[in-house]
């Protein structure tokens, strides 16, 4: 498991508000949600420790994660849109590397809804402009 399905993987073990209906009026989805990450941060939903696990997708494909709060180390991976309109992060910041965990995204306002492969539930988080926690 990547470090970002792991990151995906922890996000789904917090107490999160239902999920996201896909089928939700005005919901963005594939290729225009990921693209709507772009520059922006991913927040686990879990107001008793807001930041404590946050997913950075920086312009030119790199993404930043940190678990478990401030003080814990920075992880990088390489993110991309695939062809299909998926999320996909690589497990580390090698272009050639093709080994990688993809994603279906769906935004409906500020919380966003991400389905993977080998998860039985979708994960959910709170999108949150910029990035406020300087990842």
């Amino acid at each position: 498991m990547t470090e970002f399905a792991l990151g995906l993987a922890i996000l789904a073990g917090a107490s999160f508000p239902a999920a996201v209906d896909a089928e939700a009026p005005g919901a963005t989805t594939g290729r225009a949600a990921v693209e709507k990450l772009v520059g922006n941060t991913l927040e686990e939903d879990d107001s008793a420790s807001p930041g404590a696990h946050v997913i950075f997708l920086k312009q030119g494909g790199i993404a930043r994660m940190r678990e478990h709060g401030n003080g814990q180390p920075i992880m990088k991976q390489r993110w991309t849109i695939s062809p299909d309109g998926l999320l996909c992060v690589s497990e580390n910041r090698n272009p050639g590397n093709t080994e990688s965990e993809c994603a279906t995204v769906v935004i409906d306002g500020d919380r966003v809804e991400m389905s993977v492969a080998d998860l039985d539930e979708p994960l959910t988080a709170r999108l949150l402009p910029g990035n406020p926690y300087k990842l």
